[in-house]
C-alpha cells in the first residue's frame, strides 16, 4: 500500500505579483490649482478690491449672519467616516485616512496660524488683527479635499460633496464679516496644496501602530482556509492537503 499524497498550497506565494505601477502623475497635476487660488488671493489684496468685493457679496444679505459655518466645516470628515461604516469602498483604510487627514491638518494650521499674527490683517468688522487667511475655511477644504482624494475613483458623488461644505462654510466667513474673499481664497489654497502634498507623497503609509498589526494577523488568521481531499483506489489510500492564506 503506498503512503498518502499530500500537496500544500501557498497562494501568496505561488501566485504571481502584478507589478505596482506610479499611476499618480506629476506633482503639478494636484498643485496648480490650489497655487492659483492663492496668488489670485495676493492680487485682490489691495484695498479697493477687498472692499468691492466685500460689498458686493454681502449686500444681497442684508446684514445677515449665522453661525453655521462653526459646524459645518467639519461636515466632510463625518461623511467620511460614515462612508467607512458602509463600507464603502475608499482609496485607504480607516487608519490611513485618519493618518492623512492629521497631517493635513497640522500642516495646513501651521501655515495658516504663522501668516495670520504675522501678517496681521485686520478683520473686516474691524476685529482682531488675523484675518488673513481664513482658518474655518482651511479647516473646511481640507477636509472636503481628503474626501476627495479618498473617493473620486470609486465614489464621484461622495468626492465632490464635501466641497459643497467647504465652499459654503467660506461663503458664510465672507457673509457674516469675519473674513475678507481674499482670506478666503488663501485659506481654501494652502488646504488644497498641503492636502494633495501629504496624497502624492504618502509619507508613513506603511506605519502601522502595533494594535492595528495585531488586528490585520488575527484578521488574516481567521481567513486561512484548510481544507483534505481524501482518494482511494485498490493501490493506495490518501489524499490532498489545501492549504490557502
Amino acid at each position: 500500500m503506498n503512503q498518502g499524497m499530500y500537496a500544500q498550497q501557498d497562494s501568496s506565494k505561488n501566485e504571481p505579483q502584478p507589478i505596482q505601477k506610479n499611476t499618480r502623475g506629476s506633482y503639478f497635476d494636484v498643485t496648480w490649482a490650489p497655487v492659483g487660488l492663492s496668488l489670485l488671493s495676493v492680487s485682490l489684496m489691495t484695498d479697493s478690491s477687498k472692499y468691492g468685493l466685500q460689498t458686493l457679496i454681502r449686500q444681497p444679505f442684508n446684514g445677515y449672519e449665522t453661525n453655521l459655518d462653526d459646524y459645518i466645516q467639519y461636515a466632510p470628515i463625518a461623511l467620511m467616516y460614515t462612508a467607512d461604516l458602509f463600507h464603502v469602498p475608499a482609496k485607504n483604510n480607516a487608519w490611513n485616512q485618519t493618518k492623512f487627514l492629521a497631517m493635513s491638518e497640522l500642516g495646513t494650521s501651521a501655515i495658516v496660524q504663522l501668516l495670520k499674527y504675522s501678517l496681521k490683517v485686520q478683520r473686516p468688522n474691524n476685529g482682531s488683527y488675523n484675518s488673513y487667511p481664513s482658518g474655518h475655511t482651511s479647516q473646511a477644504f481640507v477636509a472636503s479635499q481628503v474626501l476627495f482624494n479618498e473617493y473620486r475613483e470609486t465614489n464621484k458623488f461622495l468626492a465632490c460633496s464635501g466641497f459643497l461644505f467647504s465652499i459654503s462654510t467660506g461663503t458664510l466667513r465672507i457673509v457674516n464679516n469675519r473674513h475678507w474673499v481674499p482670506d478666503v481664497l488663501l485659506g481654501a489654497g494652502i488646504a488644497m496644496l498641503v492636502t494633495n502634498t501629504v496624497y502624492y507623497f504618502e509619507p508613513l503609509k506603511n506605519w502601522t501602530p502595533r494594535l492595528f498589526n495585531r488586528r490585520n494577523s488575527e484578521t488574516k488568521k481567521n481567513k486561512t482556509q484548510l481544507g483534505f481531499i481524501p482518494t482511494w483506489n485498490d493501490d493506495y489510500i490518501g489524499g490532498y492537503l489545501t492549504l490557502n492564506f
